[in-house]
């Protein structure tokens, strides 16, 4: 154990006790300081140091940062690593993170030591901030020091921060080769904890394979699904084919796992589920890789996708493989039905059809052999290949037909919203002239009925009290024609406007109905309804019961008011009441005064008070009007941002087919490979055509 070491388990001490392990510590290291302190030149470090540490083991800490606190020289920065232990011990852990933070050294094992006990203090504290970077800089440090990196693993694992916690996996993968390394790597992958590019366990793979193919495999696997899962699966697979083909791998390596995925994920590839365009970019890498790792078994499959590619794009897939694939495939079996696999080809060439809604004959299938059903399938192939024009064209004409349709609702929804204005302008119009009729009958009226009032006036009326008794008359006589003339008459005209509005409302609804006939030419599979609310109606009656159940008004103030010759007769009639002789002459002013008076104020507020309810209902008609056409509007309105919205995707589709015609013929490509894939392992060469694919040609044709 060298000197650091000692001072990390502050066991230095040991040193002055040699044969004198019975002795007390404390007695024989007093005795070292006796005779240090005596010579010229003492240097008392080494004691005071071990001292400390025999403190500190005593559990005496105070007595043990004495002894060290007077240390100086170069034992200065372990000296103040162990009082801060000392004080970490304390409690007092403030005063211990200071200290080791102004810990200045170049010793790999004490800036090592100062971090460990860092984050021990920071998760007592809980600040796991200050925990983290602690242990990523003695692990950064020292790897190798003992617990580091489990120490790390652990505290990563627990905070659940996984993307230090798979770098920490990923480094020392590489840097110690363990497998136990590679299979916590390989746990967190499982459990989806990726969180780095696919790059990033290129290097890490290299390595692993190096020690352990098997984990190798299984490692490689479970990262392929996982950047599947997470859609990079093309980062993941250009970078990890070109890192599989400078590995040097073995027959005894071709273990299965990747093998099984290189095929399923090819048959994904083709699936037509992917931009054509990448895939076709991917292959020549792929299938190398695939081929290297591919197991005797399978190996005829693998040759047919070379040679399928090789025929596309000559030139582009390795050549070494492409004779390797002629030469061999011809020996080799790939355990496929091809009939049934043909067969489902076509019904997924079918089923595509119909998702992208292209119209299609079914044609009758008689083959018998596998020359027949691959002519069968070229046939439906080659029928989608040239519809891409037809789609386009019955692209354009959907587009014009649906701005068609959108251009008339847009038009009947403006023209439904001028009827709905004209409507409400019409019916209020025809309501307000029962208004202006009948206050005019009012204020025609009730003059005359306050004039012809005067001949209560009698020569024996008692004139002190004759204004407030002719005022009570007078209010009498109105309420009596209001009730017995203008009600009769409100009622008809209510009645004869409900009837009025109704008609023109009905007029309004038949109209709609022919819109919704004519409209509905057109929208067979959605068709429209355009129903008006005629509840309406039904208010409106409900409404004009209610305004004409007789009310009491209250009485006018008529003879009251204080106009100049109302109070001069007023006041006569108090004056000269008691004499008998004045009667016929004040009986004679006050008729007069009554015939003459103007009586259109009194009439005005007369009128105003009968049609207070009416005028309520009369500021309410076009609300109740445009409720009616509400609900056609809304249809209306809805239909044409539906249209509107078709148009917007339909226009979007056909600018795709006309500017990227892959998007429609990529999956077509996709399934001419696939049965050229099938001719390959049919033993039929895709250059050349059967006399069955011949005849099948001349029939399309």
């Amino acid at each position: 154990m060298n000197r650091e070491e000692m001072f990390i388990q502050k066991c230095f001490f040991e040193q002055f006790l040699q044969d004198k392990h019975d002795e007390s510590p404390v007695t024989v290291l007093g005795e070292h300081f006796f005779q240090e302190q005596k010579k010229n030149q003492a240097d008392l470090t080494e004691i005071r140091f071990a001292q400390g540490e025999i403190y500190f083991h005593a559990q005496d800490y105070e007595t043990a940062i004495f002894k060290w606190e007077n240390i100086q020289n170069e034992w200065q920065p372990w000296a103040r690593k162990n009082m801060a232990d000392a004080y970490f011990e304390l409690e007092l852990h403030d005063t211990a993170e200071e200290i080791y933070q102004s810990i200045k050294t170049d010793s790999l094992l004490l800036n090592t030591e100062i971090a460990l006990q860092l984050f021990g203090l920071y998760i007592l504290q809980r600040n796991h901030t200050e925990a983290k970077q602690m242990i990523l800089n003695a692990v950064l440090l020292n790897p190798d020091y003992p617990n580091v990196t489990k120490l790390a693993r652990a505290f990563f694992e627990e905070q659940e921060d996984w993307e230090n916690a798979v770098e920490l996996a990923v480094n020392e993968s590489i840097r110690t080769k363990a497998k136990e390394w590679f299979h916590v790597l390989l746990s967190y992958v499982e459990n989806g904890h990726v969180c780095f590019e696919p790059t990033y366990f290129i290097p890490v793979l290299e390595k692993v394979s190096s020690v352990d193919f098997k984990t190798f495999d299984h490692l490689s696997q479970t990262l392929w699904k996982r950047f599947a899962e997470q859609g990079v699966l093309f980062d993941w697979l250009s970078d990890f084919n070109t890192s599989l083909l400078s590995l040097n791998i073995s027959e005894e390596h071709r273990l299965g796992k990747l093998s099984t995925e290189f095929k399923e994920t090819y048959q994904k590839l083709m699936s037509g589920s992917f931009p054509f365009q990448n895939v076709e970019k991917l292959m020549p890498t792929y299938l190398e890789a695939w081929l290297k790792l591919e197991q005797t078994a399978d190996v005829a499959y693998v040759y047919s996708a070379i040679l399928t590619w090789n025929d596309h794009f000559p030139g582009n897939i390795n050549q070494n493989i492409v004779d390797r694939a002629q030469a061999t495939i011809g020996k080799s079996s790939s355990g496929i039905h091809l009939n049934g696999a043909i067969q489902a080809l076509i019904d997924d060439v079918k089923h595509w059809a119909r998702k992208n809604e292209i119209e299609f004959e079914e044609w009758n299938a008689n083959p018998q052999d596998t020359a027949q059903w691959l002519a069968y399938g070229k046939k439906w192939i080659d029928y989608f290949m040239n519809q891409l024009e037809v789609l386009k064209a019955d692209m354009t004409n959907l587009i014009e037909s649906e701005k068609a349709i959108c251009g008339r609702l847009h038009g009947s929804t403006n023209q439904l919203k001028d009827i709905e204005e004209e409507k409400a302008k019409d019916i209020r119009e025809a309501f307000l002239k029962i208004e202006k009729e009948i206050k005019g009958k009012m204020k025609t009226s009730i003059p005359q009925i306050i004039r012809k009032s005067a001949d209560f006036i009698k020569e024996d009326t008692e004139f002190r009290t004759i204004h407030l008794e002719l005022n009570t008359e007078i209010n009498r006589r109105i309420h009596d024609y209001i009730q017995d003339t203008i009600m009769p008459s409100y009622v008809s005209s209510l009645e004869n406007w409900i009837a009025y509005a109704k008609e023109k409302l009905e007029e309004s609804q038949s109209h709609l109905k022919e819109w919704e006939i004519g409209f509905n030419e057109y929208l067979e599979e959605q068709p429209i309804e355009l129903r008006c609310d005629f509840q309406v109606i039904a208010d409106w009656q409900r409404d004009a019961d209610r305004m004409t159940i007789p009310v009491q008004m209250d009485d006018e103030n008529i003879l009251l008011r204080r106009t100049p010759s109302q109070v001069i007769l007023k006041g006569a009639g108090k004056l000269f009441g008691g004499l008998t002789k004045n009667n016929a002459v004040l009986a004679k002013s006050y008729r007069n005064f009554i015939e003459n008076e103007n009586y259109e104020e009194v009439s005005e507020s007369i009128a105003t008070k009968f049609f207070y309810q009416f005028q309520l209902f009369e500021k309410s008609i076009g609300r109740d009007v445009h409720l009616f056409f509400r609900d056609p509007l809304e249809t209306l309105e809805g239909r044409v941002e539906e249209f509107e919205n078709m148009i917007h995707e339909n226009q979007l589709k056909l600018e795709k087919l006309e500017n990227n015609p892959d998007l429609f013929l990529g999956p077509l490509r996709f399934f001419q490979l696939q049965l050229n894939q099938y001719k390959w392992l049919n033993g039929t060469d895709s250059q050349q055509q059967s006399p069955v694919l011949q005849a099948d040609k001349e029939e399309i044709e």
